[in-house]
């Protein structure tokens, strides 16, 4: 049997504006991780854990992943991701050995209420990063180079893009990958739409992708990365559905806080770069003025109270706070270069009923454990 783990992702910087072509953000991966489990088979069999799902039977015919009878409507909906993660590793491949595939991510969930919540860690990401990572090593493919890490997300990338409908920028796969800090910005998706239209994977696989950029940045001595989770579960999709709508709308408006936003975020990796603590904080509250002058204006939830309490707190202690990913709840961060700051941040959002949890950055990317 092979091992494989996938951490998730954190937003550090450049919310919203990263899903426009040339638009960095700022992105960490963090341990909390979705484990895969791939051994030898008869058959193609899927089990997984926080579905509910197990031995699931599929045929692969070179092409697409049929699943055999047994599968609700529902219960294939929620393998989406799973399918799409299968599909595009054996595509690329070529030819398969049949294996008995099993996920898992409880550390991407809480108990609320007596019932399991997601939070937001990239769970999706993170298990499809996972399964092509664990399939390629099933095969004797490398996995820990870093040319190897570039076809993983490739693959990753291709099968989230295409499970989500065609959408989504890749940071939280990038993440999963290849762990650590880093500056992203997205592929050109128009110029990957029209590749997989008409080239097969592996050839979409070796080519170079316009558009994307994965530029590590050092971890700072003495920067703590504070997490606080709010326990409201954020509605992405409805969400960029509004915002939209708010950019056909008033495409001057929207384009002007877009700019605003990516503009902050190249001085913040300017400045992150040289190791500038007071830069990097100011920046990372410029970004949050800017995510709630885009809250204002387009009408979309990003900040609400709940994510604009948690980084009020942050900054009277001297740090950064700021909502992290698309907003509309889930979690914030604080960022803090100073011990006993960081330390009453946590006790001020206990204070004010908020949830903080136990979080560190991922250098390694995924792995085989």
């Amino acid at each position: 049997m092979i091992a494989v783990r996938a951490p998730g992702k954190l937003f550090i910087a450049g919310e919203w504006a990263v899903l426009e072509k040339g638009s960095p953000g700022i992105v960490a991966a963090v341990d909390k991780y979705v484990f895969a489990e791939i051994a030898k088979s008869g058959r193609i069999e899927v089990s997984v854990d926080d579905f509910g799902i197990t031995g699931a039977v599929a045929d692969f015919d070179g092409s697409e992943l049929s699943w055999h009878g047994g599968l609700g409507k529902e219960q294939e909906d929620r393998l989406k991701f799973v399918r799409a993660a299968i599909e595009a590793s054996l595509q690329y491949l070529g030819q398969h050995q049949p294996f008995q595939l099993r996920t898992y991510g409880k550390e991407m969930q809480q108990m609320v209420g007596g019932r399991k919540q997601k939070i937001g860690f990239g769970s999706s990401a993170a298990s499809v990063v996972a399964i092509v990572t664990a399939i390629l090593a099933f095969h004797g493919r490398e996995i820990k180079t870093k040319g190897a890490k570039d076809t993983i997300f490739k693959l990753a990338a291709i099968a989230h893009y295409l499970a989500q409908g065609k959408s989504g920028s890749g940071f939280d796969i990038a993440a999963s990958v290849y762990g650590g800090y880093f500056l992203y910005t997205r592929f050109d998706a128009e110029w990957l739409a029209g590749e997989l239209a008409t080239g097969g994977v592996k050839q979409v696989v070796d080519s170079a992708w316009p558009g994307l950029l994965v530029e590590k940045l050092e971890g700072l001595d003495g920067m703590q990365l504070l997490v606080c989770w709010t326990k409201e579960e954020a509605d992405t999709r409805t969400m960029v559905q509004q915002m939209q709508a708010f950019k056909a709308a008033n495409p001057t408006g929207y384009h002007g806080v877009i700019s605003s936003i990516g503009a902050c975020v190249a001085k913040l990796a300017e400045s992150w770069q040289r190791e500038n603590r007071q830069a990097i904080t100011e920046q990372l509250r410029q970004n949050r003025r800017l995510l709630a002058e885009l809250t204002a204006k387009s009408g979309v939830p990003i900040e609400t109270g709940q994510l604009k309490a948690l980084a009020e707190i942050a900054e009277q202690h001297g740090c950064a706070g700021k909502l992290s990913g698309a907003g509309g709840g889930d979690c914030g961060i604080a960022v803090c270069f100073d011990a006993p700051a960081a330390a009453a941040v946590t006790k001020g959002w206990k204070a004010a009923g908020l949830h903080p949890l136990k979080v560190s950055a991922n250098q390694a990317g995924v792995a085989q454990v």
